[in-house]
């Protein structure tokens, strides 16, 4: 049995600290202390009773000091209660108050004081005590939590909260075996149950005392013989004390005596999954994920536990689809359960049925950011530039403040030469940054003032595409997308070599072995005369080229090159290749038909 399986949450939150004070108040503060001090020495009864001006006076500052409080005027409401405190400083509300503000404010060891006092006004006071204990809890201070709890613990005898405050106090101070008395001081209070039991095995099992710990659960199952869940729990910790036999045996006996039990299936699958059974314990978990006894949030889990086998299992994949129909029909409005399918159709390469399962997951909700990607993703491989843009413009409009949606917007916009759309598509993203309302994100900044560049040089606007591509690099100066592009551009340009060369070599520095920046560096060292070194680095982009990559242009820069290292004959092979490959250029076709290289190229 793990904790998870029986955790409960039993710790106290201790009181909130702010700072904010000025060193006229901690003066201040340091003078009540002292009239604190004094007065706190005095026993009660030796008070005199207050006047009824003092009274009207006390009650005026004490109940403006809490309406203070309440609107977080924090140090009027402390100087406030100081007044109030100067008048009658051994009203035990009034300590109580006051030691949650000092609290608030920062002065722990104050707010200690004022709520010690508190406590030794009325010490029968609940809540004055509840604040201290947290207190105490917060500051470690365990030892006085502990003993402050049992001098409560005579006043209310009977107040189940007493004892679990104990046990907590107990447990984070590792006396499990006095937090596990707590508990069954408890019980004979109210009787055994659920709770305590858990709480108890719990507890056993931290303190090294399994064999105790599977004695509660028997108790359980004895108090309360005919829920099956308790059994399950006791061949789980059979599970985890490895003696997967002896919890197998229980499992069975459960599922003989109750089939339907889901939480069986659920545990005996752990247990098929550790003795190399995946496929028995993989039939069990479709039967738990059928069982319409189980509620969907553990369906839910259980799908996220399991998925990878589930989608692994190439001998079912009709049974486990039917099984996540199923789900569907009686979980229509279950985003996560539409989730879950849409990934084992794309772990199948369904991508066409996986379309309306995405479409219906964005109507359940379309802030589903993860979705939309998914979503658009085949329409980028399909070059159905025209429905990425119809899927953006919804995306954008569920989700107006996120910049991603307008970069792939623009993308598609470029794509379908739709440039000055493109231009306002990413202009909006950039403004979504530099308005603060996207943040955190400086690689993404950055590269949407880089695409900026790239539909700028397109538009021939080759002024603004070298600002943009400088911003990109200002906002992220290991961008190497944008050095390469801008270094290229200057390249073509045949402007700032120099710079472009620098740029182009740190963009290879970040990504040695990209096709397109070693093109860029060897094509400025061809622009620089630098012909056998250009060819050196031609040859590597050629070499590293993947997949998919653009190939033309490599192979004409490489034709260029190759004519100026005297390779002629290969030269105007490489450029046939280049016209083949669908690079279309009134140049390219001249130097084909020449079989020669113009002199300004």
């Amino acid at each position: 049995m793990t904790e998870k399986m029986i955790k409960k949450n039993t710790e106290y939150n201790g009181v909130k600290r702010r700072k904010n004070y000025t060193l006229h108040s901690i003066l201040y503060t340091l003078i009540i202390v002292v009239l604190f001090s004094c007065a706190s020495k005095r026993p009660t009864t030796e008070i005199a009773p207050l006047s009824s001006a003092e009274e009207q006076r006390f009650y005026y500052f004490y109940h403006e000091a809490v309406r203070l409080s309440n609107i977080r005027q924090l140090d009027q409401a402390l100087e406030t209660f100081r007044l109030a405190y100067s008048i009658a400083p051994n009203k035990a509300g009034l300590n109580s108050d006051l030691g949650v503000l000092y609290a608030l404010i920062g002065f722990i060891d104050e707010s200690e004081q004022h709520l010690q006092k508190a406590v030794a006004l009325q010490p029968q006071n609940w809540w004055f005590n509840l604040r201290l204990i947290n207190l105490l809890a917060e500051r470690r201070k365990y030892d006085d939590a502990i003993q402050t709890v049992l001098a409560l613990q005579k006043h209310f005898p009977y107040k189940e909260e007493v004892y679990f405050m104990l046990a907590s106090l107990y447990t984070q101070t590792r006396q499990f075996e006095l937090a596990i008395d707590a508990y069954n001081q408890m019980e004979r209070i109210v009787g055994i149950s659920e709770t305590l039991s858990f709480e108890k095995t719990r507890l056993y099992l931290r303190a090294g005392m399994p064999e105790r710990g599977i004695a509660e659960i028997h108790r359980l199952i004895e108090a309360f013989p005919a829920e099956m869940r308790y059994r399950v729990l006791l061949g789980d910790m059979y599970m985890q004390l490895n003696q997967p036999e002896t919890a197998r045996v229980i499992f069975e006996q459960v599922l003989a005596e109750d089939p339907q039990n889901p939480f069986v299936y659920i545990s005996l699958s752990e247990y098929y999954i550790s003795t190399n059974q995946p496929e028995k314990a993989l039939e069990l978990i479709v039967k738990a994920l059928k069982n319409e006894q189980l509620d969907i949030s553990t369906k839910l889990d259980i799908l996220g536990t399991h998925i990878e086998s589930l989608l692994e299992n190439d001998k079912k994949v009709d049974e486990i689809e039917n099984l996540f129909k199923l789900l569907i029909e009686h979980y229509p409005l279950e985003e996560q359960v539409h989730a879950f399918y849409a990934v084992f159709l794309l772990f199948q390469d369904r991508q066409e049925d996986m379309k309306p399962v995405l479409q219906t997951i964005l109507y359940i909700n379309p802030q589903n950011e993860a979705a939309w990607f998914q979503l658009v993703q085949p329409y980028f491989v399909e070059k159905d530039y025209e429905k990425v843009i119809e899927i953006m413009t919804r995306a954008i409009e569920s989700n107006p403040d996120a910049p991603e949606f307008y970069f792939y917007k623009s993308i598609a916009q470029m794509l379908f030469t739709n440039y000055e759309d493109a231009v306002t598509s990413v202009q909006t993203g950039i403004d979504l940054f530099e308005s603060g309302q996207a943040t955190g994100n400086r690689a993404l900044h950055s590269e949407f003032y880089t695409h900026l560049g790239d539909i700028l040089n397109r538009l021939e606007r080759f002024d603004e595409s070298f600002e943009a591509y400088e911003r990109a690099i200002e906002i992220n100066p290991n961008n190497a997308r944008a050095l390469n592009n801008y270094a290229f551009s200057l390249a073509v340009k045949g402007k700032n070599l120099r710079q472009a060369e620098r740029m182009s070599l740190r963009s290879l520095e970040l990504d040695p072995n990209n096709s397109a920046y070693l093109d860029t560096y060897a094509w400025i060292l061809f622009k620089e005369g630098h012909y056998r070194l250009a060819l050196f680095y031609i040859r590597r982009a050629i070499d590293n080229l993947q997949e998919g990559e653009e190939r033309g242009i490599i192979f004409n820069h490489y034709g260029d090159i190759l004519y100026r290292t005297g390779d002629k004959e290969k030269a105007l092979e490489m450029w046939k290749k280049a016209l083949e490959l669908g690079v279309k250029c009134e140049r390219l076709n001249m130097k084909i038909e020449t079989g020669s290289l113009p002199e300004n190229p």
